[in-house]
């Protein structure tokens, strides 16, 4: 045995600078791995990344920043291990790599085809005229408020926030204590009062929002403001005696309620419009038992409530996210949707957009979606409210808890993405409980 070895003479520079970036790539695609593995296997991590995709949420960094010094240091330092012992031959490098590149095309394998596809036009398809509604109704947006939405959005209002109509008692008693600030607010909401007047006079009502997270929404508070004091006026007209004018109120209010959810494309949309509905509903109710409403009066009511379709519109609660979103999903990487759920700059953004296919698969993503989102909508459908709550938590346990590396980017997504349907379709549910009740106490008064 030779005491002295002679040093391995290094190769060409060319050789070795090839081997350093094979040596690199073995390196991330590695670390890759690794991060996938812990996020997607361990519970704790997973939860932790998970409020990346929440919004509002405030992000854990330290707990994030030792987990991925963790996934980078454990690679290189394996790697580095190796090559210091001399056990990283070229064979046992082709080795490692042939091992890696499977899984890592394995990760990035995505479905072939979408089996829900559905578009937001065959969804809720445009019409003639469907424009200057909708031009008409986004004049109180989010994104472009006109100029007499922002004068409204700094208008401050005489009446406290007012009881709801589902408490009969403490309605009227807020109401009645509050009746001067209530009349003044209404002459306040004059230019609102004639916005909706507009709105009421088309026979429907277009919606054109586009897929994308950046769309413009309908603003909440301006129908939460004007349907409580249209509501309030009318209790106010019918304690004085005035049935027919107070009926007069609630009539415009109901129809534009029924437009607004059988041409929407958002869940927003819809639900404002339940709850305008549920309030108007409530309040006629009330109205008919204060004081004594002409027949003219009750025929226009009954037909403000339009056809019965509460197990369609059902339906729709469910599909109209998965219509809104599915399209996103194709064109998303996942950085960008982080930064989107964030509503802020995102650090990591770019190179989680290059990886993005590792991470996330988006036709993949949309199926999981869209096959839970079709048998809750049957379920919501047909009413069966508890095997719906119970298979929507299911939903919620599989995004969540569900262990894996294949599109842990999907899961974490979704988990922002779809929304906890439970009240929403209980309310929808509950509101077409109190139509056919008001439909049915009409034609009992008119016989």
């Amino acid at each position: 045995m030779n005491p002295n070895p002679t040093p391995s003479v290094p190769g060409p520079l060319w050789l070795r600078f090839v081997r350093s970036l094979v040596l690199i790539g073995l390196c991330l695609a590695l670390t890759v791995i690794t991060v996938l593995a812990v996020i997607g296997c361990l519970p704790v991590v997973h939860d932790t990344f998970q409020q990346l995709f929440s919004r509002g949420s405030k992000i854990p960094k330290t707990a994030i920043g030792l987990t991925i010094l963790f996934v980078i240091l454990v690679p290189l330092i394996v790697l580095a291990v190796a090559e210091r012992r001399s056990w990283l031959s070229w064979p046992v490098i082709a080795v490692l790599w042939l091992a890696v590149l499977p899984v890592l095309a394995w990760l990035s394998w995505d479905d072939a085809a979408i089996r829900q596809p559905i578009t937001i036009e065959e969804f809720s398809p445009a019409f003639a005229g469907a424009e200057k509604s909708y031009a008409v109704l986004m004049q109180y947006s989010k994104q472009t408020p006109s100029a007499e939405a922002k004068a409204f959005a700094a208008t401050k209002l005489s009446a406290p926030v007012l009881a709801n109509p589902d408490n009969p008692a403490k309605w009227l008693e807020s109401v009645t204590k509050n009746r001067a600030a209530i009349e003044a607010d209404w002459a306040t909401l004059a230019p609102q009062r004639r916005w909706f007047g507009e709105l009421a006079a088309f026979d429907r009502l277009g919606d054109l929002t586009v897929s994308d997270y950046s769309a413009n929404l309908m603003s909440f508070s301006v129908w939460r403001t004007l349907s409580k004091h249209t509501c309030a006026v009318a209790m106010l007209l019918a304690l004085d005696g005035r049935g027919d004018e107070a009926i007069d109120l609630l009539v415009p209010q109901l129809e534009v309620s029924r437009k607004l959810q059988l041409s929407s494309r958002t869940l927003v949309r819809t639900m404002v419009a339940v709850v305008v509905e549920r309030v108007t509903l409530q309040t006629a109710a009330l109205v008919l038992d204060r004081t004594p409403v002409s027949a003219a009066s009750r025929a226009r009511l009954a037909v403000a409530l339009g056809q019965e379709n509460a197990p369609a519109l059902a339906r729709r609660l469910l599909l109209v996210e998965y219509v809104v979103f599915s399209p996103l999903f194709n064109r998303m990487k996942l950085g960008d949707t982080i930064a989107a759920a964030r509503g802020t700059s995102f650090p990591l953004r770019r190179p989680l957009n290059f990886l993005s296919s590792l991470f996330f698969n988006p036709i993949a993503t949309t199926n999981l979606l869209g096959d839970r989102i079709r048998e809750l909508a049957d379920l919501a459908e047909a009413r069966e409210l508890g095997k719906f709550n119970v298979r929507s938590q299911d939903f919620s346990n599989i995004l969540v808890k569900e262990s894996g590396m294949k599109n842990v980017g999907g899961r974490l997504m979704l988990t922002m993405a779809v929304p906890a349907y439970n009240k929403v379709v209980e309310s929808h549910w509950k509101t077409a409980d109190l139509r056919v009740a008001l439909r049915t106490r009409l034609a009992a008064a008119n016989k």
